[in-house]
């Protein structure tokens, strides 16, 4: 089931640092989080413990994590609830999350799921790898394309694209379908010269979701200029799109000279 390390075990090894970070385990038993703790800290990890949703949210809410490894089951609902709380909330902003159980259920297709009980050495270089992922894709969110200098090779005009969008769905999807169309319908009445817009489909790569820190599907992720800004669940809502469009500062088709 779960066996400890020990000096003698190949796992043990030098430390990358990109693969140790902070990770926050939310499990009711509390015996189980304790000991994943002690093997999360065996790895270079700083980890902490969480034992219900309120607990986990209320941690989030004053750390933010790496990796955020939640239980299925938990006394006050599911982790599937929390992951969806925390991220409407914004505290999993460029984190990655997993969920464990040792239930059978019908596993959304934009989630990780690992089942208990687990080989613990494999489970933790996973876990370090994911860490590393999302390490990486916050370095790279940080800093700007290389060469980039904030004007196009035009005489120095600024580049015309003045947003960039990003709508992640899973294809069988109706919930996706309808939010397709309507951001769609929102993008026409738009100067589409100004707007970078891309689908992901993840019901066959639901690892793309790494890129921006994806849980549920539909979601809408604005990456840029600014700071990058989440739109869970409700996108079929076209005044929320729209707003950011305007707040972007995209002209729109009745402004144009």
């Amino acid at each position: 089931m779960y066996q400890a390390q020990t000096d003698g075990n190949s796992s043990v090894q030098v430390m990358d640092a990109l693969a140790t970070g902070r990770v926050l385990v939310i499990d009711d038993d509390r015996a189980f989080g304790g000991f994943m703790v002690a093997a999360l800290e065996s790895r270079g990890h700083d980890a902490d413990w969480a034992g219900c949703i309120a607990d986990g949210l209320a941690t989030l809410y004053s750390t933010r994590y790496d990796l955020v490894v939640v239980d299925l089951r938990l006394p006050d609902g599911s982790g599937l609830e929390f992951l969806r709380h925390a991220t409407d909330e914004g505290l999993l902003a460029h984190s990655s999350a997993i969920l464990l159980t040792a239930h059978e259920f019908d596993e959304p297709d934009d989630i990780r799921v690992f089942h208990k009980p687990f080989d613990l050495d494999p489970f933790l270089d996973r876990l370090g790898v994911i860490v590393a992922q999302t390490k990486h894709r916050r370095q790279r969110a940080s800093r700007p394309p290389a060469g980039h200098s904030g004007t196009s090779n035009d005489g120095g005009r600024p580049k015309k694209t003045k947003i960039e969008l990003v709508l992640y769905t899973s294809a069988s999807s109706e919930k996706c379908q309808k939010a397709l169309r309507s951001v769609r319908d929102v993008l026409d009445r738009y100067d589409r010269d100004q707007v970078s817009f891309t689908i992901c489909d993840l019901a066959g790569h639901p690892d793309d979701a790494e890129a921006d820190s994806v849980v549920f599907t539909p979601t809408l992720v604005k990456r840029g200029p600014g700071p990058r800004t989440w739109i869970v669940g409700n996108i079929a809502e076209p005044q929320l799109l729209t707003d950011l469009l305007d707040l972007s500062g995209v002209d729109r088709k009745r402004d144009r000279r």
